[in-house]
């Protein structure tokens, strides 16, 4: 019998990094190696790529992980983010930069982009290649696409391939998981995906205030709900821009107004705040996995967001609004408190300071009802790089992975081309994915701050940490005369040792995520629950409902699904 070939519409989360690529930036390794030599020939910055450099190639040229082709390939990718490429420097591009260059030299192949399109059109024509069995040779899915490639015998079987393949970097990474990250990609025994590790990229969501704004009101930074709620209104109210004209937001929002792991604008600190989890299968005390979103704590946030909407607190749009559009208001300098993970800082927050070098955005954590600090978390591992059945080098991919990883952290005798390269990686990169040192965030955070007190060589740090640390010394001696010395300085280092602090988690559990892969009734579920939701903040059907939605879900087959879970 023939199976159907057809992916599913949820949500694609590796299209983040294709849509924002400053967001979540490749972090450095465990052990900051001793500063490389630098490439015999290094094209000026904004130079587009010419002629081969001669690089300085060392002995790992010739382990399995980095061996170049002895007769050069040629790989397929795809690639959205097309509307971003004018970031790029001068002369270049998607398809022909120096960073994908030095990767091409290194491996000695050559990268064909089957298309490349705009960030809004990409899952669409993803959708549509894997329909037509016209994929390319490398692509990155979702734990669902996963499966369903699997199942239509449609991709290779990586497991002779990571352990020989993925460098040293990769495979520790991997082992930090323990071993959750490489069980997420196996299906019958076989590795059928390199699985990425982002474990904090897009977690927790925390609250940037524009602190000139609370200054000029005479407001203290926010601690609570009752703190954001309190500046909200005096945003909406007191004219902070001063132009004496009402026309300033309290808090902005999306059409995604709960989004783990990442949400820009999103909601989803308010609800963890009082102990509710939407959108996560953990387990309970008695250890039986639950649905975060069935709990009697979401119908009390579920209350405060209706409230807050009602009475203006929320942009009365925001149902309606993309991130692109929400960001619209806060780089127009009309908000001065946005929701959203670690990183945003580098985007959309450095576009508000290069308008307004007066928006002086700071983070903070939102306390939970009990006065410490538990967030959502996404898991592990969400999206995978998978190869396509027949394509004669599997192992390309983990190669290639490789040398991003070099070119992120400044190992073996990688050039360091780009000063915004936390900004435009994704754009550069062939397949835009990260495989993270879990934690690493923290620990860049303080070893940043320790190296600005002198207790911290920073003659020690690898050539990325070093080039972030020269950013963030000019911030600190000249706060935000350069934009993008300021975000880097907010993201690595302010942003960074607020989660140093200490946070606890509340991820979805391994073996709920390989169920919820396979399960027929899902999508309907999620979409149920996400209409329900957003008419009850909206106030388009009473807070009651939800109530009733939560035995509608459970007669759904959600019963059925979380019985398979806890078997």
């Amino acid at each position: 019998m023939t199976k159907r070939w057809m992916t599913k519409t949820g949500l694609l989360l590796v299209v983040l990094s294709l849509i924002l690529s400053a967001c979540a930036t490749p972090s450095t390794p465990t052990q900051a190696p001793t500063e490389p030599p630098k490439p015999t020939t290094e094209q000026p910055q904004g130079a587009a790529p010419t002629s081969t450099p001669e690089y300085q190639w060392g002995e790992w040229r010739n382990t399995d992980p980095y061996r170049p082709y002895e007769e050069r390939i040629t790989v397929s990718v795809v690639k959205g983010g097309q509307e971003s490429a004018g970031t790029l420097p001068q002369g270049e591009t998607i398809e022909n930069n120096r960073a994908l260059k030095y990767i091409e030299d290194t491996l000695n192949i050559d990268v064909v982009f089957k298309w490349v399109v705009t960030s809004d059109a990409y899952l669409d024509k993803l959708n549509l290649a894997i329909a037509s069995r016209d994929i390319p040779d490398v692509m990155i899915v979702d734990a669902i696409q996963l499966q369903q490639l699997t199942e239509a015998d449609a991709i290779e079987d990586l497991t002779p391939y990571i352990e020989k393949y993925a460098n040293k970097d990769i495979l520790e990474n991997y082992a930090q998981t323990k071993g959750v990250a490489l069980q997420a990609a196996t299906i019958n025994g076989k590795i059928m995906g390199i699985p990425n590790v982002q474990p904090q990229a897009d977690a927790p969501i925390m609250a940037f205030v524009r602190k000139d704004w609370l200054d000029k009101l005479g407001l203290q930074p926010p601690k609570t709900v009752e703190d954001i709620e309190k500046i909200a209104r005096a945003f909406i109210e007191q004219d902070p821009d001063g132009n004496g004209v009402a026309d300033t937001y309290g808090l902005t929002g999306t059409m995604n107004p709960i989004n783990v792991p990442s949400n820009l604008h999103g909601f989803d600190a308010f609800f963890n705040a009082y102990g509710a989890f939407p959108e996560l299968f953990y387990r309970n005390k008695d250890g039986k996995i639950i649905y975060g979103s069935l709990q009697p704590e979401v119908k009390e946030a579920l209350g405060l967001i209706a409230r807050w909407y009602k009475e203006g607190i929320i942009d009365p749009e925001f149902a309606t609004k993309d991130a692109g559009k929400a960001n619209e208001i806060v780089v127009g300098g009309k908000a001065g408190i946005m929701m959203g993970p670690w990183w945003i800082p580098w985007w959309p927050l450095v576009d508000s300071v290069t308008n307004d070098p007066n928006a002086d955005w700071q983070p903070y954590l939102i306390q939970d009802k009990n006065g410490g600090y538990t967030f959502s978390m996404g898991d592990y591992t969400y999206s995978f790089v998978v190869v396509r059945k027949g394509y004669p080098h599997p192992e390309v991919a983990l190669k290639i992975l490789n040398v991003q990883n070099d070119l992120s952290y400044g190992l073996n005798n990688a050039p360091q081309y780009y000063p915004n390269f936390n900004e435009i990686w994704g754009l550069l990169f062939p397949i835009p994915f990260l495989i993270e040192q879990p934690y690493v965030v923290e620990r860049m955070g303080r070893e940043y701050r320790d190296a600005l007190d002198g207790k911290l060589d920073p003659n020690t740090f690898g050539d990325a940490m070093k080039l972030e640390f020269e950013q963030i010394k000019a911030d600190v001696a000249a706060p935000r005369s350069n934009p993008s010395n300021w975000a880097t300085r907010m993201a690595r280092l302010d942003a960074a040792l607020l989660l140093a602090q200490g946070y606890n988690e509340v991820r979805t559990d391994p073996i709920a995520a390989r169920v919820l892969a396979n399960d027929q009734n899902w999508p309907a579920l999620k979409k149920m629950e996400e209409e329900t939701f957003l008419q009850i903040m909206t106030g388009a059907r009473p807070l009651d409902d939800f109530d009733k939605f939560v035995q509608e879900w459970y007669a759904s087959g959600g019963q059925a699904l979380l019985d398979k879970m806890n078997q």
